[in-house]
C-alpha cells in the first residue's frame, strides 16, 4: 500500500501537467491571434485619422476652387474673359 500511495501524487501531477499542456496549446494561437488583431486595429485607426485628414484638406479646396473670386480668376487667366465695359490688352512679343 505503500507504493500505490507514492504512485497517486506522481499520476496527480502529471494528469495536471497534461491538462496545463493542452490549456497551453489551445491558449496561445487565440492569443496570438487577438494580439494581430489588436495591432491591425491600431493600423486602421491611425489610417482612418491620416484620412479623415485628408479628406478635410480636399473639403477646404473644394469650397476654395468653388469660390466666385477663383472662378473669376480662373476665367480670366486661362479663359481671356473681360467685365462688361473692361478692354482687353493683349500684350504683342517682339521677335
Amino acid at each position: 500500500m505503500n507504493k500505490e500511495q507514492e504512485k497517486r501524487p506522481f499520476i496527480r501531477v502529471l494528469i495536471a501537467t497534461v491538462l496545463g499542456i493542452l490549456l497551453l496549446i489551445t491558449i496561445v494561437p487565440r492569443a496570438k491571434c487577438i494580439y494581430d488583431l489588436n495591432q491591425r486595429k491600431a493600423n486602421l485607426e491611425s489610417e482612418k485619422d491620416s484620412l479623415t485628414k485628408q479628406n478635410a484638406q480636399l473639403e477646404k479646396a473644394m469650397q476654395e476652387a468653388n469660390s466666385p473670386q477663383n472662378v473669376e480668376k480662373i476665367a480670366r487667366e486661362q479663359l481671356g474673359m473681360v467685365k462688361n465695359g473692361e478692354t482687353i490688352m493683349v500684350p504683342v512679343l517682339s521677335e
